[in-house]
């Protein structure tokens, strides 16, 4: 009620037939005849009008009267007429329908005869009072046997209701015995009324066969007055039941919660008990709970005990090649493990200064506390002091020390504080850089967690929707944590270079500049979990992409990159030999395939061309596959089963070759140079220079083979520098009458880039001096105007497309000289040349003998 109420000091006795029995703040509808309703305005109001009476209070006391004596209890329901109407109006001899509102029980005085006639109504004298009466404390929990017994729509209802109107409305909805629910009535104690409905609950469940709910320790009224007043339990909590689990789960773990989740919960429980839980909002907190309850705050996995050895022999047992990145987690690893032996270090010579400064007090001669009452004045500083000398402090594993936070900026100071880096593993597809990422999640003992960025172009996906949208959810870091279940696991972040850019949903790449800067992702803000900030510093973050070109800048800058190139022939062979082909074998149905070398060399060239080894891995699944059926045969009848996998066994089962190894040039002629070239997804190859002279020409220049806009403008340098250095090479007016024409051959395929600007220039020398290049001899570089030779790209590669092929000598630019410390020890049989100008280029494969004085001309003659 929103109001007080007052009874008038005088109600009209309103006898309800059985089964009905009103209660307070319940309602109840009764049908009567049309004398009794005559009878009953006549009483209330000599001008009472039927028409009217919903507009004005009308008040009597409910009394329920058994169907075969009539006799009146001592107890009844003073309540409101709430409305008398007939459903059919024309129809005279139809009943009324009178719906009553309880608003208070009331005893009755001994004046009442014993026996009441539902005609006429008596009139009733009260004492008036005030409603509704203030309720006590509950003492027993109706909720789970009613919940076995309701439907589910009413669980929330009846949670919302103070305990006492919950007896009386469970009384009422499950139709307990008449003289039962007159029992409720005439008790209006709470305690005894609650306990006795609760034991009407029980039989209806035993009844029905239901388990009835574990049992509480909440004792009967009778048994509290007998027990002392510091044995009886404080009153439960006033939170709904579907609540009380988060509670205790709360309660249980609360020292594992950070300070800004402890109190977000706090606030959130507290605000959803006065929530009704039929609002919107009720399910949304409730949700909010779960997700501050189930996330990880301080719980860490405690990394495994190995030694250095130990996780690189584990490395190398996973993966071939790829030492930048091996290198990188022994490092990790390393200052991992010397910060916790550190700090373990630490806290052992704390403890042991404890101990010595104890026993040296008790070796003075320290008195033990007298009996005596002498009364010392209190100092809070000697008091602590006191407390830290005598408390020990309990000693707690180094994986589960975590800082407190601050309220500001300032991240906190830890000696053991475990900042994870942040790994971007750059390379073509098929090299491993995903399933690197399991091995060092493996080698450092960590759970591992992938997550998906390719298509991302949303920004909540990253930092989560706001809690005031319709299904709501935090982002991917999160949800990844709940799901690990620990704080320091290693996310795998795949394809980093394929999440959106900016658009109407936000920036997916800007929401990540938080995540990934180690100055602010311990303190990351989810848009979901609001002003609880999430730690994120303990999480290793490895990201792969296949190029930098579609990463933003500022979020680069963040990450450590490590190139994985592709694989050479030899690094592919020991894959296909170590874990390809036993792989394959075992996913066949197989127990062995054997395949020697040779055999898979020649998959290796002639039926893949890729930096990693997804297609090597899928012919070999071809060769296995083949073995199946010729093992399936053996098995019906047919011929011996053979597990040798022969080299003339490759064409029938792989088909034809797919590509036909290069090789370089076998001729000399003048004119023609071999260059080197990058063709994407780690792989490199030799690029043929072609050019001639065409009589009766202006001396213009030709191109042909499909190519860019950069790589003519290289052409057209180094027909400049040719031209401009003419007389220092011997040559007078050497395009007179004739023009020049260059060609790259496999004019089908695109090509552009500043490489081939080297060699063009030793085409175009070769061409008008009559010299012969080597074609044993391989080059690449830009070149200036100037003549100056500028570095390149993909110098890896393009060495190794250079041994493939044949050649023995490669001649980069000298700025290259750092990218080639790092090449397989198959290649550095080659001999590897570095040039800065154009003048030490020709030299290098000519000699001095290619100057028309036999020298080098000076400087200001070049100009």
């Amino acid at each position: 009620m929103s109001k007080q109420t007052y009874l008038p000091p005088s109600l009209t006795l309103f006898p309800l037939p059985s089964p009905h029995v009103l209660y307070p703040f319940l309602q109840v509808t009764v049908t009567l005849p049309t004398d009794v309703v005559g009878h009953i305005l006549a009483t209330l109001s000599e001008q009472a009008d039927v028409n009217k009476l919903d507009s004005r209070d009308r008040f009597v006391a409910a009394i329920p009267v058994g169907e075969g004596d009539r006799r009146v209890g001592r107890w009844a329901c003073a309540a409101r007429i709430r409305r008398i109407y007939r459903a059919n109006a024309k129809d005279e001899a139809e009943g009324w329908t009178c719906v009553l509102e309880g608003l208070a029980r009331i005893h009755l005085p001994r004046a009442l005869p014993p026996l009441v006639s539902i005609l006429p109504p008596l009139p009733l004298t009260v004492t008036p009072y005030a409603l509704p009466v203030p309720l006590s404390a509950p003492s027993v929990d109706l909720m789970p046997a009613a919940i076995k017994l309701l439907p589910q729509e009413l669980h929330g209802k009846l949670a919302t209701l103070p305990v006492g109107v919950q007896a009386d409305l469970l009384a009422s909805t499950l139709r307990f015995p008449w003289d039962v629910r007159v029992e409720l009535l005439a008790t209006p104690n709470i305690d005894d009324r609650t306990h006795r409905v609760r034991e009407c609950l029980l039989d209806l469940l035993s009844s029905k066969g239901i388990a009835p709910p574990e049992e509480t320790s909440s004792p009967s009224p009778k048994q509290l007055q007998r027990r002392p007043a510091q044995h009886i339990a404080p009153p439960k909590s006033q939170l709904p039941e579907d609540l009380r689990p988060l509670e205790a789960l709360a309660l249980k773990r609360k020292d594992e919660l950070s300070a800004g989740a402890s109190e977000a919960l706090t606030r959130e429980l507290t605000r959803l008990a006065k929530i009704p839980a039929q609002a919107a909002e009720y399910g949304v907190g409730k949700t909010y709970c779960e997700w501050l309850l189930a996330l990880p705050w301080y719980r860490v996995t405690e990394g495994r005990r190995l030694d250095l050895d130990s996780a690189r022999k584990m490395l190398d047992e996973d993966h071939e090649g790829l030492q930048e990145v091996k290198r990188r987690v022994i490092e990790y690893l390393a200052v991992y493990r010397l910060k916790r032996d550190l700090w373990e270090e630490k806290q052992a010579r704390d403890q042991k200064e404890r101990d010595e400064e104890t026993s040296g007090q008790l070796a003075s001669g320290a008195q033990t506390p007298s009996t005596s009452k002498e009364i010392v004045p209190y100092d809070p500083e000697k008091a602590a002091q006191a407390v830290k000398a005598k408390t020990k402090p309990p000693v707690v594993p180094a994986a589960t020390v975590e800082p407190k936070f601050m309220v500001d900026d300032t991240p906190p100071d830890n000696i053991f504080r475990d900042k994870a880096p942040i790994l971007l593993l750059v390379g073509p597809p098929g090299v491993g850089k995903t399933s690197i990422a399991r091995s060092i999640a493996e080698s450092l003992g960590r759970k591992f967690h992938r997550i998906s960025l390719g298509g991302v172009r949303d920004e909540a996906e990253i930092r989560g929707h706001r809690r005031t949208y319709v299904g709501a959810l935090p982002g991917l870091f999160v949800q990844g944590l709940r799901k690990v279940g620990v704080s320091n696991p290693v996310i795998l972040l795949d394809e980093l270079d394929k999440v959106g850019q900016s658009n109407y949903h936000g920036d997916p790449s800007a929401a990540l500049l938080e995540t990934l800067d180690p100055a602010q992702n311990w303190t990351f803000h989810d848009h979901y979990l609001g002003d609880v900030p999430i730690d994120l510093s303990q999480v290793t973050f490895i990201a792969t992409a296949n190029s930098l070109d579609t990463i933003s800048p500022p979020l680069l800058d963040r990450c450590e990159v490590i190139e994985c190139p592709g694989y050479v022939t030899d690094e592919k062979l020991a894959i296909a030999r170590r874990f390809l082909l036993p792989k394959q074998t075992k996913e066949n149905g197989l127990e062995e395939v054997r395949a020697a070398d040779d055999v898979l060399e020649r998959v290796v060239s002639d039926y893949t061309r890729e930096a990693g080894v997804r297609t090597l891995e899928r012919e070999i699944a071809k060769l296995c596959r083949a073995k199946a059926v010729q093992y399936s045969n053996s098995r019906d009848g047919g011929d011996k089963y053979n597990p040798e996998v022969k080299l003339e066994d490759l064409e029938s089962i792989l088909g034809m070759a797919k590509y036909e190894a290069e090789v370089r040039e076998a001729s000399v002629r003048p004119g023609v140079v071999t260059g080197l070239a990058y063709r994407g997804s780690g792989n490199g190859g030799i690029l043929i220079v072609e050019s001639t002279l065409v009589p009766g020409g202006k001396g213009r220049l030709h191109l042909t083979g499909q190519l860019g806009d950069v790589i003519r403008e290289s052409a057209e340098l180094a027909l400049a520098w040719v031209r401009a250095h003419a007389s220092a090479l011997g040559l007078e007016d050497p395009l007179k009458d004739v023009d020049i024409h260059l060609h790259l051959p496999s004019g089908a395929v695109k090509k552009d880039g500043p490489s081939a600007g080297v060699a063009m220039i030793l085409a175009f020398v070769s061409l008008l001096t009559g010299r012969s290049v080597p074609p044993t001899m391989a080059f690449t570089g830009e070149i200036t105007l100037r003549g100056a030779v500028t570095a390149v790209g993909g110098i890896r590669e393009k060495v190794l497309g250079a041994h493939r092929a044949g050649i023995t000598q490669v001649v980069l630019p000298g700025q290259n000289e750092k990218d080639t410390h790092e090449l397989p020890p198959s290649v550095q049989k080659m001999r590897l040349t570095y040039v800065r100008t154009v003048e030490g280029l020709l030299e290098e494969v000519w000699g001095q003998e290619v100057w028309a004085g036999g020298q080098r001309p000076p400087a200001q003659a070049r100009l």
